[in-house]
């Protein structure tokens, strides 16, 4: 409900609707629409956390993160992206939410460095959330035109930002990584 008609549209009576079940239901698990969007904040990180789990056998745990956040193929979840935008939205007019989701980002863009193994600064690692975040909200509007654009512009971003390092200090397209 959240992903199709917002904030506004995700009334408990809605959201029971979408279910099948009577509101009451809805409302033995959940006090009010506060606690249901925190079991949903709950489970689009749990989702999240998941998908970017898949990608980390394949080595990388960056790329992991990145994939994880905004390729789309068989794992790729869009109704949790417009969730996401929906939550984002909300948290501009509730002061709990936006705590919540200031926490969440604040440890988001630790992650990601520590996922880019110390080649990310800190504003490095907040430039790659907005990038996801700033994808999600555009996908959210214009899911035709933009379709497909975000994963690829996110690789090439960390690549300038971070290139993949070798293990002898050279970067993957054989110049050199310092610095001149």
């Amino acid at each position: 409900m959240l992903a199709d008609h917002g904030y506004a549209g995700a009334t408990i009576a809605a959201v029971a609707t979408e279910a099948g079940v009577a509101p009451g239901l809805i409302h033995h698990h959940f006090k009010n629409k506060q606690e249901l969007l925190d079991a949903l904040r709950r489970e689009l990180i749990s989702g999240f956390r998941a998908r970017v789990h898949a990608y980390d056998e394949r080595g990388d745990p960056l790329l992991a993160y990145a994939d994880g956040a905004l390729k789309l193929d068989e794992r790729a979840d869009v109704t949790a992206a417009r969730c996401w935008v929906g939550l984002l939205a909300e948290a501009v007019r509730s002061p709990a939410l936006f705590r919540q989701l200031r926490t969440l980002i604040d440890a988001e863009i630790s992650d990601i460095r520590r996922r880019s193994g110390g080649r990310l600064s800190d504003h490095d690692a907040g430039a790659v959330l907005a990038f996801i975040i700033g994808a999600l909200v555009l996908g959210a509007f214009a899911p035709k035109k933009t379709a497909g654009f975000a994963a690829p512009g996110l690789r090439k971003l960390l690549d300038a930002l971070a290139p993949p390092q070798n293990p002898r200090g050279a970067r993957a397209d054989g110049s050199s990584a310092q610095r001149r």
